[in-house]
């Protein structure tokens, strides 16, 4: 994020666009899921939490085995895994793993994980380190 830790920063979006914050990413999950609306308190636990917002945000093609979403709100999200410290990709066609610009503590930050097995969205944090995808948000 341009080596700066603030939440909601440009990062490395184009101008006029944002990393997106966790509490951006709840509203996202409560929005498109069927069960659980924005600011209900299931958003804020870590996890796979909600009900069907994973299936609902990721694309209709190109998951691992019967993984495939509905993309009933254009997210499309696509399983690009994720790069270990230095070690490889891991999780290609399997997993999408999402940075939020919220950092947890020192040099960890939260993160959303979509999974081809689950219908819900994981939450939790990770080292700065490792390579997820990331999608910007517009201002």
């Amino acid at each position: 994020m341009q080596y700066i830790n603030t939440p909601g920063l440009q990062g490395i979006c184009p101008s006029n666009w944002h990393l997106p914050t966790d509490d951006e990413w709840k509203i996202l999950e409560g929005t498109v899921d069927s069960q659980y609306p924005v600011g209900y308190p299931i958003w804020n636990n870590f996890s796979f939490r909600g009900f069907d917002a994973g299936i609902n945000l990721k694309s209709s093609y190109g998951w691992y085995s019967t993984g495939n979403g509905t993309d009933l709100f254009g997210f499309t999200a696509l399983p690009g895994g994720y790069r270990a410290y230095s070690v490889g990709f891991y999780h290609m066609e399997a997993h999408a793993y999402l940075w939020t610009s919220t950092e947890q503590s020192s040099g960890y930050s939260l993160y959303r994980n979509l999974k081809y097995s689950k219908d819900n969205v994981n939450c939790s944090f990770s080292n700065q380190n490792a390579g997820f995808s990331v999608r910007c948000l517009k201002d």
